[in-house]
């Protein structure tokens, strides 16, 4: 594979890697990750890791169906070293930046009813049967996104219109910061949310009702209205929120990874993407480009295969209303390259291809590329393809830390 020592980034799922990776691959000691970290540096060319941990700090609760909860108390991985501590340490003795990786659209949502699950599930391999939700969304479900009904909530999905879900998701970010050698905190904007039914669906919250009665003089739950402006509305609260955390951030680095395109796109919605307004304002450092909410960048699995979704303004999934990648990131260019936001293209998604690294390396505007470190450092469970979890009283094929369960 054509190498370009410190473009890249190593984009690292901890959890993923404790829960189903092996030998070196698990990531569960010092010694494994040093190894492999120089192997990202030498092999992937990567001069940024993004270290994603999980639900560090932020409190929550499992919900689990009948004869499963044994399966999920072993899928919780405590190591007897602080990767805090430990990661961006290593990083910096090879050379490279160290992000910390963060989730917005990460709240969680409790279980369904069995019946439910059984036609309707986030991934059949291992989140049919058990759930997780933050206990923020759990207590405030008035955060939560709604319908115009104001009685469906896109559970895992806050609205930022509030100033109280902006003040908890910066405080907790701020918090995992702090005390650590962190070189960038990393905002990505995937969900593992179930898919709105149509790309409109969610986004009636009271705040952003109020907000464009004030501005447009229309009431969003009763009335027609400008839905484009609508979009932009909701859009312009993560950028409100980008405008409240880079001061606090002292200096260290923000960079967001999105969708490509103008919208939030599958499954998250019409949302408007402002990332011009991100790089004119001066708010992100690092954009990265072309991730999916619909497919596990580690796994590959299809999430909530049964729920797609429809009327969206841009659709990555289909190419709806999108140029070819390579024609788009000059539309980046175009307007990036007065500026200092650096442009990455992810490839999590994308089996490994000299030719089209290359050409995407070579192309104006592109920083570098993201890549899957448990993609890369895990051929033999890709292979088996055989992350299934199981109910206690069957056999468990799933490998976590070197123990077989069941």
């Amino acid at each position: 594979m054509t190498q370009t020592t410190g473009r890249n980034i190593a984009s690292v799922s901890w959890g993923d890697h404790l829960t189903f990776g092996e030998a070196d691959g698990l990531l569960d000691t010092q010694d494994k990750l040093k190894r492999r970290m120089e192997i990202w540096k030498d092999e992937l060319g990567a001069g940024v890791v993004q270290w994603r941990h999980g639900r560090r700090t932020r409190k929550g609760r499992y919900y689990t169906a009948k004869n499963y909860r044994r399966a999920v108390g072993k899928v919780r991985n405590n190591m007897d070293w602080d990767d805090f501590e430990v990661m961006p340490n290593m990083a910096h003795k090879f050379g490279m930046e160290a992000y910390l990786y963060v989730s917005i659209y990460s709240e969680g949502w409790p279980l369904a009813r069995k019946k439910v699950r059984e036609v309707s599930h986030h991934n059949a391999m291992h989140g049919q049967h058990f759930a997780w939700q933050s206990d923020f969304s759990r207590n405030n479900p008035q955060y939560v996104n709604v319908d115009r009904s104001g009685e469906l909530h896109q559970w895992g999905v806050l609205s930022l219109a509030y100033e109280e879900t902006r003040e908890y998701l910066r405080t907790d970010w701020l918090n995992m910061l702090k005390g650590y050698d962190w070189d960038g905190l990393f905002i990505c904007l995937r969900t593992e949310a179930r898919p709105m039914d149509h790309a409109d669906q969610f986004g009636f919250n009271e705040p952003i009702q109020r907000d464009f009665k004030q501005m447009y003089g229309r009431d969003i739950a009763s009335e027609d209205f400008d839905v484009q402006a609508w979009r932009d509305l909701q859009g312009g609260y993560f950028t409100k929120f980008l405008e409240e955390l880079r001061p606090e951030l002292n200096g260290t680095k923000l960079a967001i990874g999105c969708a490509r395109g103008d919208v939030l796109g599958p499954p998250l919605g019409n949302a408007t993407l402002q990332w011009r307004d991100w790089v004119s304002k001066g708010l992100i450092d690092d954009l990265v480009i072309d991730q999916s909410s619909s497919q596990c960048p580690s796994l590959w699995h299809p999430l909530w295969p049964m729920h797609r979704g429809y009327g969206y303004v841009q659709n990555y999934l289909d190419g709806h209303n999108m140029p070819p990648l390579v024609e788009h990131i000059g539309e980046y260019n175009d307007f990036m390259k007065d500026h200092d936001t650096r442009l990455y293209v992810a490839r999590q998604w994308k089996e490994r291809s000299e030719s089209e690294e290359a050409e995407l390396l070579t192309t104006p505007g592109v920083e570098g590329l993201a890549f899957s470190a448990f993609r890369f450092d895990n051929p033999g469970p890709l292979a088996r393809d055989n992350w299934v979890i199981g109910p206690d009283e069957e056999k468990i094929e799933v490998t976590i830390s070197g123990l077989r369960l069941g």
